[in-house]
């Protein structure tokens, strides 16, 4: 329904935000992958989730989570995502594109937060699912059956990581349930 407009686009209409956040996340994984201290402390000073810190007063981290990841796999699969639903910048606008994206992983963050007492946590997902559940309305709203088929096997594969140890799916719920309303906030706006 929204298709790329090729390689060339990106250089004429300027950094986008899926692309700034790509190269965000890469060098703070590089940065945490490198070096002789432990993985979890490296990730900490760049931000993650670290639920003793938040409740201390550190509230950048609900958002700052997003850029960090531990694992190869993990920052491989949510920045391919990333790159799946980088068509949804132009259709929303690098600003609404951003504050879905940004406000998916703040959302998630907190229903994570309200919810969770994992101390420490990783990763972009609460804003992908936001993004996936906002395309989705997005399908629903504009009664698109093209993609709609192709959104909705993603989702529910996407739901069976959830049960999957190891995962906050607090964050994916959260990050879920705050893309759709922003993406209703931007339907109802434009």
């Amino acid at each position: 329904m929204y298709p790329y407009a090729g390689r060339n686009s990106i250089l004429s209409e300027g950094m986008s935000v899926w692309l700034a956040v790509l190269a965000v996340c890469g060098i703070v994984f590089f940065y945490i992958a490198s070096g002789n201290s432990d993985k979890i402390s490296r990730a900490v000073r760049c931000g993650c989730y670290d639920r003793e810190r938040i409740r201390r007063g550190q509230w950048w981290r609900l958002l700052t989570v997003g850029f960090t990841h531990i694992q190869p796999w993990h920052i491989a699969m949510n920045l391919l995502a990333l790159y799946n639903l980088r068509s949804l910048e132009k259709f929303f606008g690098h600003a609404w594109f951003a504050v879905i994206l940004f406000g998916s992983v703040i959302g998630g963050s907190i229903l994570e937060y309200a919810m969770s007492r994992i101390r420490y946590s990783v990763g972009l997902s609460g804003g992908l699912y936001g993004l996936m559940f906002g395309y989705f309305l997005i399908l629903l709203t504009y009664r698109s059956t093209s993609g709609l088929r192709s959104i909705a096997m993603t989702l529910v594969l996407n739901l069976f990581i959830n049960f999957m140890p190891g995962i906050a799916w607090q964050a994916h719920v959260g990050g879920a349930i705050t893309g759709m309303v922003l993406t209703e906030v931007f339907l109802l706006l434009h």
